[in-house]
């Protein structure tokens, strides 16, 4: 296609969901395909947290919006439910870098086979183990392209 067609199709794209972006959007999947990709919905969505539909994919209730976060990956929508050790609100701390605290343990619990999420923080996707007195990396998950821990998240659909 010559180029001056392929800009005159994205100008049209465009112009086909400024309405949409200025009168804002109440639905999850119709925001995420406008917006692509954010970490969490903005002013122009005005839809309540937890719709029925992804209530009902969580298996939550509808008032039960505190215990789950949403957020856009290319334009799909992708839920995170909050559970013990699971910071939906946050990305993945990536570091291979032995914080004091887990330095600190590892010599206080020489040969621990697992440093615990207590002192490594719950952000991290790093497993880490104590060879002797010194932390040593024994796992690290994996991240999404937009940092936050993969296996946290879920595409969720009605």
């Amino acid at each position: 296609m010559p180029r001056r067609l392929v800009g005159l199709a994205a100008a049209l794209a465009v112009l086909s969901i400024a309405p949409a972006f200025a009168q804002g959007f109440g639905d999850p999947v119709a925001y995420c395909r406008a917006v692509g990709t954010i970490d969490r919905p903005d002013a122009r969505y005005h839809g309540p947290k937890l719709p029925a539909w992804m209530a009902a994919k969580l298996g939550l209730e509808p008032g039960e919006d505190k215990m789950m976060e949403w957020r856009c990956a290319r334009g799909a929508v992708l839920a995170c439910l909050y559970g013990a050790n699971i910071p939906c609100d946050a990305k993945a701390d990536v570091s291979r870098v032995a914080t004091p605290a887990i330095e600190a343990f590892c010599r206080e619990n020489p040969d621990s086979s697992f440093v615990p999420m207590v002192v490594t923080g719950h952000e991290t996707v790093v497993s880490w183990a104590c060879r002797g007195d010194r932390p040593v990396v024994t796992a690290t998950g994996a991240v999404d392209a937009q940092g936050y821990a993969k296996s946290y998240w879920q595409r969720v659909t009605p």
